[in-house]
């Protein structure tokens, strides 16, 4: 990836390294945790360095963060909330971190009354996706984590409009940055693969919020019509057993394959016409975003922040949410035309290379970093 020779200007009477603590619940295979890495691997090392705090058990990625050189660390399951943040508290008036950087509901929680009490200078948070904290009491503290709190961010408008409405986040305190790849890693396909019946892929969690269970719905409909068809999932997690009974019960076997999880899906995306996105709720899913970055356009649900990214009838086709009809339809539109899928595959990469670099989201957080530090004078300066 392409970075920025010298990064952010720092402000007077703050000397490198920045210090970046990242909390975030665990390191569980998903896009938020992609995110965290990216954003750690593709820093501006001669400026900022970083570190990772669990509230529970890490996970796949910590493999991830140990190969960049990044200490991963837990502060345990048991106990309250309030032992929690006191734990944590504990390891980042150890640490002594710049900033404090949460992800999601219940890392800000934890992390934001931690840095409080640690008196960390400046914490920033990002709203991955439409996700609250749920219960009054709950609630009510989390506002109080967001008032001590610099700046949020959302990765879409959708999750924007969330944050401002139910979580009464101040509009000055609030900005969007959408999530971002490194289109490099993916090669744009210029031809695609001899034609034999229509193939697509999916990737991501396998998960109720994802519902993979419409999407077998909707190729059982597409199998009808187009008996060649092949749909490639790759992925794993908790729904996987009832969604491979779902594919027996629907005829699919020779049909639908599952791959499971798959850290490089490159080869998956070579082999496809298009990708598929059936979610209920979505950020700005970094799975679409790789997927176009490889010349496939998107079929995919219209929620969240997916608008956002596919551009109807010019990078893909958005449909209703939990309709296998609607989804079946425009899987087999998008393949109805010749010529139609390599259009909008490269109208998709050209919007991912204008609208969605990593190089541009991870320097932008750098900037607010520096930025937040530089209005939380005196207290920003803190000893190595």
């Amino acid at each position: 990836m392409s970075t920025r020779p010298s990064g952010p200007a720092l402000p007077p009477g703050l000397a490198p390294p920045i210090r970046v603590v990242h909390v975030v619940t665990t390191l569980n295979v998903g896009g938020l945790e992609k995110v965290v890495l990216d954003l750690v691997r593709c820093r501006t090392r001669a400026l900022f360095d970083a570190h990772v705090i669990c509230l529970d058990t890490a996970g796949a990625v910590e493999r991830g963060f140990r190969e960049q050189g990044v200490q991963v660390e837990t502060i345990g399951t048991d106990g309250s909330v309030p032992r929690r943040i006191l734990r944590l508290a504990r390891r980042l008036r150890h640490v002594r971190p710049h900033v404090v950087h949460t992800h999601n509901p219940q890392a800000h929680l934890h992390g934001a009354w931690a840095a409080r009490m640690a008196k960390v200078p400046v914490v920033v948070h990002t709203k991955h996706g439409r996700g609250v904290a749920e219960g009054r009491l709950v609630g009510t503290f989390s506002r109080l984590a967001s008032a001590w709190t610099s700046r949020v961010v959302a990765v879409s408008e959708d999750a924007a409009r969330v944050a401002r409405d139910i979580e009464r986040v101040p509009a000055g305190k609030l900005l969007v940055i959408h999530n971002g790849i490194d289109i490099e890693r993916f090669s744009f396909r210029e031809t695609r693969p001899d034609w034999t019946g229509g193939r697509a892929v999916t990737v991501g969690r396998l998960d109720p919020i994802k519902d993979q269970a419409t999407m077998l719905r909707a190729v059982r409909l597409v199998v009808d019509k187009m008996p060649g068809f092949r749909l490639d999932v790759v992925g794993d997690g908790p729904s996987r057993p009832e969604l491979e009974t779902a594919r027996s019960a629907l005829g699919l076997d020779s049909h639908v394959r599952f791959h499971g999880y798959r850290e490089q899906v490159g080869p998956y995306l070579a082999s496809a016409d298009f990708f598929i996105l059936s979610s209920i709720s979505e950020g700005a899913p970094l799975a679409l975003l790789e997927a176009m970055a490889s010349g496939l356009p998107g079929v995919a649900t219209d929620v969240g922040g997916i608008r956002e990214v596919i551009v109807p009838d010019e990078t893909g086709y958005l449909v209703p949410a939990q309709s296998p009809e609607a989804l079946a339809d425009a899987m087999l539109r998008i393949q109805a035309e010749p010529g139609r899928l390599d259009r909008m595959g490269r109208a998709a990469r050209r919007r991912v290379e204008e609208q969605f670099s990593l190089c541009s989201v991870v320097g932008r957080y750098e900037d607010l970093y520096v930025q937040c530090l530089g209005r939380s004078a005196p207290g920003v300066s803190r000893s190595n």
